[in-house]
């Protein structure tokens, strides 16, 4: 068999989108030299990809937004590789884009079959089978060893019915199998696919991270609860949070520093520091084998200390994100966040007095908001002076508590799945905040000016 994987391109009214890897999938416009300066890594396509390959299995990984290859273009690519399989990665706000371009693809290449993954997949496979006859499997939750089983299968003739986080059609009707576990040994899969992708695009360089930078996962998953997040209640069995080796972490590390010559390495980890003995072995191996670029992290705050920080500035730590959300205790004790401010603002500190940049991520909008809520949270950010900082809307993203708590509340603006794009709409009923507001002041706080 031969099986193409692909993020589809994604572009609307002069935005263009991110998507396959992004936790948070939104469209944004170019930047000033027309450029799309946050280009997300693949992570489940590749590592998709790769394992398919190692196990003797032709495919070819294309990422259609990183390589800005038009829908046309996209065609006559599909249309040289003739793959008898294509694994598409979708996600909530670009679905009725990436649905267009799937059905395009389905009409043109006529006996092809397609595989839809991505988080909608994951909660509504029956659904989505039901409404769109041009899908013809739904591979839910972590999906590379089930499109590996599925292709054996398919190659084999043999029965779907085994293979776990599958929906597909038979007799007449949908099958759902039951889901599969989470993959606990994470160094069991390959590095993920790097040399099909153009490798030198992928960027989250904030705080001037030097490129090229490459992104590495470490760990996959996260043990908080925080009701907005994504992956942890669609694409993984729950809130559970699984390592790799960190020698196994370095040798990826070392061998992509020195075969692609990138300039700093970002970890981007659902969260890395959840656990401080995995952080410190990284650390010390970094040291050991001498590595010194500068590398950077997602994190939270308050699970750091001066013996961790101190750890990873000495073993060449450039700079941190720190997701905060808000600086109102009680919508983050709503949110299920976990987090204690006051820890917060002295973590933040000391990461500045270590030399260390601080990026912080704020979410506008979340039950509870109000204006003087979000003025509390901007003197927070300006309390803590990082080097860089973001806000967001909220966005209520199907299959998250949040999601099932606003539409249970009848709180939802929007069942218009383009709308749920963060970046351009805000579409929570929230009392005293109509969606125009929000957006308007989210612009002026990333801007720097009052609202």
């Amino acid at each position: 068999m031969r099986t193409f994987l692909v993020n589809l391109p994604w572009e609307i009214n002069g935005r263009f989108g991110v998507r396959a890897g992004s936790r948070w999938p939104f469209t944004s416009l170019p930047a000033s030299d027309g450029r799309i300066h946050y280009i997300p890594f693949p992570f489940f396509l590749a590592y998709a990809a790769v394992l398919l390959k190692n196990k003797l299995q032709e495919a070819k990984l294309l990422d259609a937004i990183a390589e800005e290859i038009s829908e046309s273009k996209l065609i006559e690519i599909i249309g040289a590789y003739n793959p008898t399989l294509i694994v598409v990665e979708t996600s909530t706000p670009s679905f009725q884009n990436d649905m267009k371009i799937i059905d395009n693809i389905g009409q043109k290449f006529n006996g092809v079959k397609i595989a839809l993954c991505g988080p909608p997949a994951s909660v509504f496979p029956e659904q989505i089978l039901k409404e769109h006859n041009f899908i013809d499997y739904i591979l839910f939750g972590e999906y590379e060893y089930t499109l590996l089983d599925l292709v054996e299968r398919l190659e084999g003739d043999l029965s779907l019915r085994s293979v776990p986080g599958l929906a597909y059609r038979e007799d007449g009707g949908i099958r759902k199998n039951d889901y599969r576990a989470e993959a606990k040994d994470l160094d069991s899969l390959p590095w993920p696919e790097r040399e099909d992708l153009p490798i030198y695009k992928y960027n989250d360089g904030f705080c001037n991270l030097p490129v090229p930078n490459v992104q590495i996962w470490s760990s996959r998953g996260c043990p908080f609860g925080c009701v907005f997040c994504l992956w942890p209640q669609t694409m993984y069995a729950g809130y559970k949070y699984r390592m790799r080796n960190p020698l196994n972490v370095v040798d990826e590390m070392e061998y992509l520093i020195n075969k692609f010559n990138f300039q700093a390495v970002y970890f981007d980890d659902d969260l890395f520091n959840a656990n401080k003995e995995h952080v410190l072995a990284i650390c010390k191996e970094i040291k050991k084998r001498g590595i010194e670029i500068p590398w950077a992290v997602m994190a939270r705050a308050d699970l750091m200390d001066r013996e961790l920080l101190e750890s990873m500035r000495n073993s060449g730590l450039y700079a941190i994100k720190y997701g905060i959300e808000s600086a109102n205790q009680g919508i983050l004790d709503f949110c299920k966040k976990k987090m204690d401010l006051s820890v917060v603002s002295k973590m933040v500190s000391l990461t500045k007095q270590l030399g260390i940049k601080v990026h912080l991520t704020f979410c506008l909008g979340l039950p509870g908001e109000t204006k003087e809520t979000i003025k509390e949270t901007s003197r927070f950010m300006h309390h803590l002076k990082p080097d860089s900082f973001q806000f967001s809307l909220a966005t209520p993203f199907p299959g998250t508590q949040y999601y099932g708590y606003l539409e249970k509340n009848g709180l939802l603006l929007s069942n218009d799945w383009p709308d749920y794009d963060g970046n351009y709409k805000y579409i929570v009923n929230n009392p005293g905040l109509n969606a125009l507001d929000m957006k308007e002041i989210r612009d002026a706080l990333n801007n720097n000016r009052n609202f």
